[in-house]
């Protein structure tokens, strides 16, 4: 499950806590960030094709293409992707979509 806003991230987060794994809000959101946007990509491609993965600063989500390169980037509207989560995170997952559906079809 991909949490889709802070009730999800609460009820995730609880059921990491009981099942043992380590793992704190900010943690949860910033996969289901990450997470969220690999399942855009899957969906724009029809399989499994290219990678994300956050920045070597974690501030942004690199897009990877089949040769290992990156072929797009998310960036925040705010200081950070957590942030524009928890400020909007219906808002953030439709820019996400929008934004993956660009780099797929310019590359």
């Amino acid at each position: 499950m991909i949490p889709g806003d802070m009730l999800e991230v609460n009820q995730k987060l609880k059921w990491a806590l009981d099942n043992g794994i380590d793992a704190d809000e900010q943690s949860v959101i910033n996969n289901a960030v990450l997470e969220g946007t690999q399942y855009f990509v899957d969906e724009a491609l029809e399989g499994s094709y290219w990678t994300v993965k956050w920045d070597p600063q974690h501030q942004n989500i690199d897009i990877y293409g089949t040769t290992g390169t990156v072929v797009g980037q998310i960036k925040p509207l705010t200081a950070t992707l957590e942030q524009d989560f928890r400020q909007d995170s219906q808002g953030l997952f439709l820019r996400i979509e929008k934004e993956v559906a660009v780099v797929v079809r310019n590359n």
